[in-house]
């Protein structure tokens, strides 16, 4: 990826991976399963085996910097595969709803608050 640029505006910039993410061991139902495949070079040695599957994920910035920085507002979620939810005493009826809402329509796959807000609109206390 490092090898290309891209021209914007009349200037050359150069290609760059952003340096803090990786792609990803998947297993069924659990998308990030344990392994990372860094996209750039690091003394990693963590081996890929045989009949295990990967995303093979690369991302690249032109023109500035190449690392992702966590911000406040979150843009998808995803519940913890390891984590049994129903042994977890939630007494607001809200969150008890959200929660089955989530189950139901995801499981342990990757979702975006827009695919929720039709049942669980942003000012629902259970989503603050």
């Amino acid at each position: 990826m490092e090898s290309y640029e891209c021209t914007i505006n009349g200037k050359t910039l150069p290609v760059k991976c952003v340096e803090n993410l990786c792609g990803h061991s998947i297993a069924p139902y659990k998308i990030h399963a344990g392994k990372s495949v860094p996209i750039v070079k690091t003394d990693e040695t963590t081996k890929m085996d045989e009949g295990e599957l990967f995303a093979i994920e690369t991302f690249g910035v032109v023109g500035g910097n190449n690392h992702v920085y966590e911000a406040p507002d979150c843009s998808h979620y995803m519940k913890n595969f390891d984590v049994d939810d129903t042994t977890i005493p939630l007494r607001n009826p809200k969150a008890k709803a959200l929660l089955a809402e989530i189950n139901a329509r995801f499981g342990t796959l990757a979702w975006c608050r827009r695919w929720i807000e039709d049942p669980f609109p942003r000012h629902t206390p259970a989503l603050k």
